[in-house]
């Protein structure tokens, strides 16, 4: 859909199509991403969204047992495993087994995809980005 037609349909005053026109934009398409890619986006965003798990993410930037993990957290390894499974299922770490343990890793490219995803999906540029904070 374009601005003007949304524009049209939502009965806007004059000043409000005006601005638009100003900008350069009433042909522009306005169009939110598919569900698909949100809700994808959103259940990994929700398995980040735990404190416990965005902090082993960042305790697996090296490969680590169960063990270290959990005691580096100061949780119980039950606990430490169940957030580590679901970060597993989530697909941003994976685990290889030692002798009778599991090391586990973070999936840096799965964690580049995302910020990738997220960054297209919200329409910014990581170049863009540098040149604000800069």
């Amino acid at each position: 859909m374009k601005v003007k037609d949304a524009l049209r349909e939502a009965h806007m005053p004059h000043d409000v199509v005006e601005y638009y026109r100003a900008c350069g934009r009433l042909e522009e398409e306005v169009a939110p991403p598919s569900d698909e890619v949100v809700m994808g986006l959103v259940e990994l965003l929700k398995c980040l969204a735990n404190p416990t798990r965005l902090k082993l993410m960042a305790l697996l930037k090296r490969p680590h047992c169960v063990c270290v993990l959990s005691s580096a957290l100061g949780l119980d390894m039950t606990l430490t495993s169940h957030h580590l499974a679901r970060l597993r299922r989530c697909g941003l770490a994976r685990t290889e087994p030692i002798a009778r343990a599991r090391v586990y890793e973070r999936d840096d490219e799965a964690l580049r995809k995302l910020v990738a995803e997220l960054l297209d999906v919200l329409g910014v540029r990581l170049d863009e980005l540098s040149a604000r904070s800069g």
